[in-house]
């Protein structure tokens, strides 16, 4: 796969480095492919969505669910996609102490859920409402790579709503909630899929997700993409699973 250099400047901006002719060629391809993206607001219709896993419904002007205890609830978006920015505006309730995982998900495969309900093969940028961000790798067997540990960072634990976003570029990836970027880097096992959102809730307690609103922009291989300001250094904490951060 082509790997391409990238820098984060003051002003966030993704500059891309020159290719050879098999990646102009690839490039040229993915250009041509492009399709156009989508935006939901759920003031109208949830055009688009549906569920995966757990009862999702449109209404106040959100997408929603409520959580099923010991299993990932989930909703996908129709299409599959490669390269673009995803973001959604959500908001999680209940939780039983704040440790457990909302997820956007993207190149991922909803109709292979592992026996929690979980997509395989997927991304998953996650936020706990206890102010831990991670990004997890699951592969199409289910096993798990951490390409982000559990990290804290304190203006989460106040922030209610979230506004998450993902950059997905190639083999390149940035992560930011509320406009601050929270981690970038490199993988390569998946290059395109579906995309949606996904939490976890664990049995005794309840929880619901709201979704505010929700995007995909189709970017192409080769595109200079803006990304948000860095965050000052969160404080990374060795524990936890895909499930939960640490307490």
């Amino acid at each position: 796969m082509e790997r391409r250099s990238f820098l984060l400047g003051t002003a966030g901006s993704l500059v891309a480095g020159a290719t050879g002719m098999a990646g102009t060629q690839s490039a040229n391809a993915a250009d041509n492919a492009r399709l156009a993206g989508w935006s939901n607001d759920f003031t109208y219709n949830s055009r688009g969505w549906s569920a995966v896993r757990g009862p999702w419904y449109r209404s106040g002007g959100m997408w929603r669910a409520d959580g099923l205890q010991d299993y990932w609830t989930s909703t996908k978006h129709g299409g599959y996609w490669s390269n673009f920015v995803y973001q959604a505006k959500v908001r999680r309730d209940g939780n039983g102490g704040g440790f457990w995982n909302n997820s956007l998900v993207i190149r991922g495969n909803p109709y292979g859920l592992d026996s929690t309900g979980e997509w395989s093969p997927s991304y998953l940028f996650s936020f706990t409402n206890t102010g831990y961000v991670s990004v997890w790798l699951v592969d199409s067997g289910g096993g798990e790579t951490r390409l982000m540990d559990w990290t804290y960072y304190s203006f989460l634990t106040t922030a209610i709503w979230k506004t998450m976003k993902v950059v997905a570029q190639n083999d390149f990836f940035a992560f930011s909630i509320n406009g601050r970027t929270l981690w970038s880097g490199y993988d390569s096992y998946s290059s395109y899929g579906m995309v949606g959102f996904t939490f976890y809730t664990s049995s005794p307690y309840w929880s619901t997700l709201k979704m505010d609103s929700a995007r995909l922009t189709t970017i192409a291989a080769r595109d200079k993409v803006t990304l948000d300001p860095a965050a000052p250094p969160g404080r990374v904490v060795k524990g936890g699973t895909r499930l939960r951060s640490p307490e």
